[in-house]
């Protein structure tokens, strides 16, 4: 009776360790994403991006109405100081911004997250909390084109 026990009990384990490995967790991603984009760091973001999404902001770049990299990756362009990512699902990062505490000016946008050929994880765009069709690459190409 004991080992039937036990191996049950060893396949409950195993059952709920293999659960654990399908979970997706992107808090990392989305950690390293807040951390470099509160400090305006677009070389340092360069890894986590798609080469797509690159492709997008070097086209922009010649605009001289692009943000600053500090709020480029942001729904407005106020400063704040908090930047919290909670995953959401295998393909959103929900991005948290706000003053210390949750204090207004606050707002959630949501990053899109996509596997690459060669294994890795990426971000290949954000939605800004404004409106649907308020995205990052939709902004880079008005940018692009002059706008």
């Amino acid at each position: 009776m004991v080992p039937r026990l036990l191996l049950a009990a060893a396949l409950v384990a195993s059952a709920s360790a293999a659960g654990a490995n399908t979970k997706y967790d992107w808090d990392a991603l989305g950690a390293e994403f807040c951390r470099l984009s509160l400090a305006g760091d677009l070389t340092g973001m360069a890894d986590l991006l798609t080469p797509s999404l690159l492709e997008r902001i070097k086209a922009a770049s010649s605009n001289p109405e692009l943000p600053s990299p500090r709020v480029l990756f942001q729904s407005y362009v106020n400063e704040v100081p908090v930047c919290e990512a909670h995953t959401r699902n295998a393909a959103i990062v929900a991005i948290t911004r706000s003053m210390p505490g949750g204090a207004a000016p606050a707002w959630t946008e949501y990053v899109e997250v996509v596997p690459l050929a060669d294994g890795t994880t990426r971000i290949d765009n954000v939605l800004f909390a404004t409106r649907r069709s308020d995205t990052l690459r939709a902004r880079l190409d008005a940018w692009a084109n002059g706008n």
